[in-house]
């Protein structure tokens, strides 16, 4: 299985280690709820963010 996922994310950062953190954990999420294996999970940084201005919550 594949993910395609856009996001924001901070700056300044690591954007290369980020990213990679980021594909790893909702690789291992998504295997953990679905019991399906998730080969590659692709994102697309849709802007960057100065630190403290992005806002958490859920996924829309």
């Amino acid at each position: 299985m594949r993910l395609g996922l856009g996001l924001d994310l901070p700056y300044p950062a690591d954007l290369a280690s980020v990213c990679e953190g980021i594909q790893h954990d909702v690789a291992e999420r998504v295997t953990q709820l679905t019991g399906l294996d998730v080969d590659e999970v692709t994102l697309t940084i849709r802007r960057l963010v100065p630190e403290g201005g992005l806002r958490r919550g859920r996924v829309q």
